[in-house]
This record gives structure tokens, sequence and C-alpha cells, in this order.
């Protein structure tokens, strides 16, 4: 029998095993990605593609292979896979970028926004965008890509914007606890018996939405291949685009398309189930949670359009709407150069990208869910103060009533996540004033508030010649953003724990 790696204790063993076979995901992609080569007969780029499925499977089989899936990981080990697989699976979605700008060269055929991804944090920000399903980009002209490399950014976002564990887990069967893992990417909420059906639905439903969004974007006027990419990137609430200015140049027809299918994709998906199983209308309403959307979508439209009245003097009601839609929906898009937007009007994206769209959904940002349990216990603190002697309190969160240690549980975890979020804004904010001296204050705030909600709206700060420490800083954010940044602290305490216990 093959005798397997006996250098650390079994948690580590089981955390090292499951790691690996998720660093599978992005070698199959790239396998996958071969067609889209032969189809534009861009041969160069198949070589990109095989060494990134070389690099990705065999680190993964290493992995996998080397170490026992010993001992019964608990959340805590699920979320250190989640952490450390997110951190490195973008290296390997760098790959293409990188091999490709080298092979072409700097030859006067090639164009400037190839050559930039020589520079490897251009490649490894590219990536780490794409999977984080952010898309701030440092793309120059995405039109000039190669046909393989608009469909890599694409790809990368869709799969990232269902989550990397949800794909592996609707194939395989991991050591970890599957519902452990399932809740350290993000997500609680079943919609079926077990969590293998679960993520299985899931991905049907995804499926069946981006297939409507490709299908919708083409029927509207775009051409197929601009209809795939924007329909992967739109659903997946991403946003990367294959034009150079995002979505500006396509008609007001198909800019209304795109502002339904990012609304779709910030819809959960257990709403989706049951509003396509059971064919009922009223599930988009029916839950706090996405009535809350409603209203904020609603709401943050008329404050847009009315604030760009006032500043512009003219009635952008659709441009308005379509970034509104794309900053609280935490895709991405734009329709217009956000910098010469207002600073009020900056702001209250930014409060947009912070809040983000429904949890169970493709979206980023702190959910709407956790906004309304914050606004729950703004209300038991008045409803308190208004209690006879005699009187008992009643909690009661989306029509059952819970105790008070139940209530107050909840209220602590989404204060303490919103207090991570408030530090990790302020932390990127004075990082970015550093390297970014030339932007105003509202505008470093704007782009980080974007990376650490997975939006991808720009006001330029995010560009190939920003400083590596910069780009960095922004990796870092996605990172966090994409995992809710907790998976992302405990990794970190684990790994000091470790060095202070050696």
């Amino acid at each position: 029998m093959k005798r397997k790696i006996q250098l650390f204790n079994p948690y580590v063993h089981s955390i090292l095993h499951d790691v690996g076979l998720l660093l599978h995901v992005p070698g199959v992609m790239a396998l996958v990605s071969l067609p889209v080569c032969l189809w534009f007969r861009e041969y160069y780029v198949i070589w990109a593609f095989l060494i990134t499925a070389i690099a990705s499977l065999l680190s993964g089989q290493l992995l996998y292979r080397n170490f026992d899936e010993t001992g019964q990981a608990r959340l805590r080990h699920a979320m250190i896979i989640a952490a450390v697989s997110w951190g490195i699976i973008p290296f390997f979605g760098a790959i293409p970028f990188w091999v490709v700008a080298f092979e072409l060269g700097n030859s006067a055929q090639t164009p400037q926004t190839v050559q930039e991804f020589q520079n490897f944090w251009n490649a490894l920000f590219e990536s780490a965008s794409g999977f984080t399903s952010t898309g701030l980009t440092v793309t120059l002209n995405e039109s000039e890509l190669p046909y393989s490399l608009q469909w890599w950014r694409s790809f990368m976002e869709w799969i990232g914007g269902v989550g990397v564990i949800v794909l592996v887990l609707s194939v395989l069967e991991p050591s970890t606890d599957s519902y452990q893992l399932y809740c350290a990417e993000g997500r609680s909420k079943r919609i079926a018996s077990t969590v293998s059906a679960t993520v299985r639905r899931i991905w049907w439903i995804y499926l069946l939405y981006t297939g409507f969004s490709i299908l919708l974007l083409r029927i509207t006027g775009m051409s197929w291949w601009d209809g795939i990419n924007h329909g992967l990137t739109s659903i997946s609430t991403g946003g990367f685009s294959i034009r150079d200015d995002s979505i500006a140049s396509y008609s007001p027809v198909i800019q209304l398309a795109v502002i339904l299918v990012m609304t779709l994709g910030a819809i959960s998906f257990p709403i989706h189930y049951e509003l396509i199983t059971y064919r009922r209308l009223s599930a988009l309403w029916k839950d706090s949670q996405h009535k809350t959307l409603w209203l904020l979508l609603a709401l943050g439209t008329i404050a847009l359009i009315w604030e760009n009245l006032w500043f512009f003097g003219s009635f952008l009601w659709l441009d308005s709407l379509f970034q509104w839609v794309s900053a609280l929906g935490t895709c991405g898009f734009e329709t217009v150069d956000l910098q010469s937007w207002s600073p009020s009007a900056k702001l209250l994206m930014s409060l947009g990208m912070i809040v983000g769209g429904a949890a169970g959904s493709t979206v980023g940002g702190l959910k709407i869910q956790r906004l309304v349990s914050l606004g729950k216990a703004v209300v038991w603190q008045f409803q308190k103060l208004a209690l006879q002697p005699d009187e008992l309190m009643h909690y009661k969160i989306e029509g059952e009533i819970v105790t008070e240690v139940e209530a107050n549980q909840k209220i602590a975890a989404t204060t303490a996540l919103l207090v991570l979020w408030v530090s990790a804004i302020a932390l990127g904010v004075v990082f970015l004033l550093h390297v970014a001296p030339d932007y105003s204050l509202i505008d470093v705030i704007f782009e980080v508030t974007s990376a650490l909600g997975s939006v991808g709206l720009s006001v330029g700060i995010t560009n190939p010649d920003l400083y590596w420490s910069g780009k960095l800083t922004l990796i870092v954010l996605m990172w966090l953003g994409r995992l809710e940044i907790i998976p992302v602290l405990v990794l970190f305490l684990s790994l000091v724990n470790g060095k202070r216990r050696t």
C-alpha cells in the first residue's frame, strides 16, 4: 500500500486533502476552454491552457493523494479550506494571461493591453477579480484581447459567482462535512434535504438562468459572442465585459435586458427554486429580505436620479437605474464614466455596494438579510422601552417567534461582521490613499468598497500602472469580501497560533 505523508496532525491532513480536491477546478476549466482556442484558431493559447491544466491538476493530485482524509474536521477547518483554496486558485487562473503575454511578446502587432500581462501582478489581479466575481480589471482594452482570454475572464466569473466549493460539492464528496464547507463559502440555507441535493439544484437553476440570459441578450441585439460572455458575467453578478466601455455602447433595450439579468442574479436561489418549481410569483416578495431588496432598488434609483439631476441638470434615469442596480446587485457593469459623477452619488453607490443583494444569491456585500436583522434590532430596542412592567418581549424573525437568546445571538453575529467590514474598509482606504494620492478620499472609499463588496465598479484607480502594493491591497480585499472575511481571519489566527506553538 502506498505510504502517505504523515507530517501534520489529522486536521491538517484533512485540510490539505480537500484543498487538493478544490485545486483541480482551474485545471478542468482550462481543459474545457480548449475548444474556444480551436474555434477561433488561436492555437498559441492552447499551450497556455495546457500549462494551467498541468499545474493545477498536478498540484491538486499531489495534495489529494499524499494526505489522508483522517480526522473529523470542524467548521473552523472548513473555513480554512475555503480561505486557502480561494487564495491559491487565482494563481492558476493567472497563468493563461501571463503565458500568452510572453508568447506574443512586445511586437508591434501585440496590443498593449496584452503586453501589460507580462507583469504577473496584472495577471494575478485579473484572475483574482474573476474568480471572486468582482469585475475590477487592469485590462486596458477588453476588445483587443484574444477571444480565448475574453472567454477565460467570463468563465472565471461564472464559476466564481456560484462558488468553487459549490461546484465541487455537486460532483464529489470531500472528507470535510459538506454542510460545513457549504457554510464556509458564505451560504447557509438549503433548498433540499441534503447539501449535495441542494448544490445540484443550485446548479440547474444557475444553468437555466444562464441560458435565459444569453438568449435574452441575443434577442435584444447582442451578437452571439457578446451575449455568451455578458450572459455569463451578468447572471454571476461579475461585471467583466468584452467591450472597452463595458455596456455603454449598447442600445437602451440591451441595457434594460442587462438590468433584468443583474436583478435575477441578486435574488436568492431558494426564491428562484420556489418560483420555478411552484410558479409562485409571490415568492419574490414573501420574505422581509426580498421586500427590502425591491424597496432599496426603488429608493436608491430615485435618490440617484435626483442627485444626478441636481449635479448635471439632466434627467439621467436609465444611467441612474443601471448603475444603482449594478452597485446594489454587486455586478459592476458601467454605462457612464463614474469618475465624473458627484461625490454624493459615489457615496450613495458605495453604501449600495456595502449592502449588496439577497443572501443565498451570487452577490457580494454584507447582504440584505443582515441589514434586515440590524433593523429588527433597532425596532426591538424601542419596543423594549415601550413595554409595561408586566409585559413580555416577543422576538419574531420571518414570522417565527424565537427566544431572546437566539435573537441576541443573531444580532451579535451580524454586528460583529459589520464591525469587521468597517474595519476592512478603513484599513483598505488608509493603504490605498498612500499608493493613489492623486485621487480624492471619496474615490478611494468607492474603490475599496467595490473590491470588498465584490462589485467591480471603478473610478479609475484600478489600472495596470497601479503600484503592486495597491494591487495587492485590492486583491486581499476581494479575497476577504468573497469569503465574508471570517474564514480568512480564521486562517490567519490558525497560522499565528501554529507558529506560537512551534
